[in-house]
């Protein structure tokens, strides 16, 4: 009730405020054709295409995209024939092959000494070899990354050390379970 109150009150206060006049003739006519027009503006803008690249705009963005493609490419180009022509030192290059060559050797002796009885030790050292050969791999990335450290040459021997010492033991044992299917034979 109170609203209305205030409303009326409103409507009293501000009654001398209101535009009473009347428009001219023909204000409604008038009215409408301003408006037509207006809408007839909106259509056209509105089918009326943007045009926010022209062509030379095109050209440029496809040129940029292309240089910066090639550089991306050029430089990792760059850097995997920069790896590749880094060599180590003698001293190094000498005790990899030596290490790897007896790693070889004492290989050929464990898969030829795998027979039905120690194939699951056999399978299981070539999966431990392949581990020390991803650690290895992980070394050798950071030698080349920070230089000939006595730390990571260290690691590298030690992991060749590792492997030798692998596959001794796995030949003992070897060794180990044919002589004691020999003794089971003989008795």
């Amino acid at each position: 009730m109170k609203e209305k109150d205030n409303i009326t009150n409103l409507f009293d206060r501000l009654q001398d405020d209101f535009d009473t006049e009347t428009p001219e003739l023909g204000h409604e006519q008038r009215f409408l054709k301003k408006l037509q027009k207006q809408q007839n503006q909106e259509t056209t803008e509105i089918n009326k295409p943007i045009v926010l690249f022209t062509w030379w705009k095109q050209i440029a963005a496809a040129c940029i995209i292309l240089l910066s493609l090639g550089i991306f490419i050029g430089s990792n180009f760059n850097t995997s024939v920069e790896e590749t022509q880094i060599t180590f030192s003698p001293e190094v290059e000498k005790s990899q092959i030596h290490f790897a060559s007896l790693i070889e050797k004492e290989l050929e002796k464990v898969k030829a000494a795998e027979d039905e009885d120690t194939k699951e030790i056999v399978q299981d050292v070539l999966q431990q070899l392949k581990r020390l050969e991803v650690a290895y791999d992980e070394l050798k990335d950071e030698l080349i990354e920070y230089g000939e450290d006595k730390r990571i040459l260290q690691a590298m021997v030690k992991n060749f050390q590792l492997r030798i010492q692998l596959l001794e033991n796995v030949l003992i044992q070897i060794e180990e379970i044919k002589i004691f299917k020999n003794e089971d034979t003989i008795i």
